[in-house]
């Protein structure tokens, strides 16, 4: 039971089912917002576009849901630039916060694996697409394509997941077959975006490649054998053990 908004009676109130919406409508549940404060964001999409407030977000078909973000993501360089970079990153937040974490679906066994690597896959075209492509500062203007693959895998390596030593470094080894599968896809895709020509997608792609904790640990290390980074050599070698935060 929560208090409604502006209210002065306490009512049950709805889930919201993201499933439900058409494409336009999830994309526009995200983006087409007013800005708000990085500390009132939590909350802030369990409420929809016209104020009406929700206790949860649970889709009805997780499956609808992968498409959508799938779709989104596919065409995110069409899309995001109807708005402000600003609604943008809010947006991302949105979708991958400790709220709704809409990541978790990628790793739900109820949606098709086919769909789920499309979805990961899909998510290149954010970069090569949009990232790659924007004038902006990259901190904070673009902190939720930086923290992109960190709230990704944060998910992917929590329990039931096994942990090593009582850190996020998995061992591969212990995966079940569907999330080892998944665990080669996010390496191809983070690969993909590193060898994009364009220093914030690489420092994305790289934080990336740091959460991952692929047994190809050697892709950082070949980078920095081949490129004179700007970025600190300590930090890349954070990204190739796989201790950077």
């Amino acid at each position: 039971m929560l208090r409604r908004r502006g209210g002065s009676l306490t009512d049950e109130l709805k889930n919201q089912d993201l499933s439900c919406k058409s494409f336009d409508q999830f994309v526009e549940f995200f983006f087409a917002r007013e800005v708000v404060p990085d500390k009132e964001q939590f909350d802030y999409f369990l409420t929809d576009i016209a104020g009406e407030q929700y206790d949860e977000a649970v889709p009805s078909s997780p499956t609808i849901l992968v498409k959508h973000m799938t779709k989104l993501f596919s065409e995110f360089g069409r899309i995001a630039i109807k708005y402000s970079l600003a609604q943008v990153d809010q947006g991302v937040w949105g979708i991958l916060g400790a709220n709704l974490r809409l990541y978790e679906f990628l790793f739900d066994a109820s949606v098709p694996l086919p769909n789920r690597l499309e979805c990961v896959r899909s998510m290149y075209c954010v970069y090569s697409d949009f990232v790659a492509k924007s004038e902006a500062d990259p901190d904070p203007d673009l902190s939720g394509f930086w923290m992109w693959w960190d709230l990704v895998l944060d998910g992917f390596w929590t329990p039931p997941k096994p942990f090593v030593a009582g850190t996020y470094r998995g061992d591969a080894s212990k995966l079940d077959s569907e999330s080892r599968i998944l665990l080669d896809v996010m390496f191809e895709t983070l690969t993909r975006i590193l060898d994009l020509p364009h220093p914030e997608t690489q420092r994305c792609a790289l934080h990336g490649l740091g959460h991952l904790h692929h047994p190809k640990g050697n892709t950082v290390q070949h980078y920095i054998d081949a490129n004179n980074s700007e970025f600190r050599l300590a930090w890349l070698e954070q990204c190739r053990d796989g201790t950077v935060q």
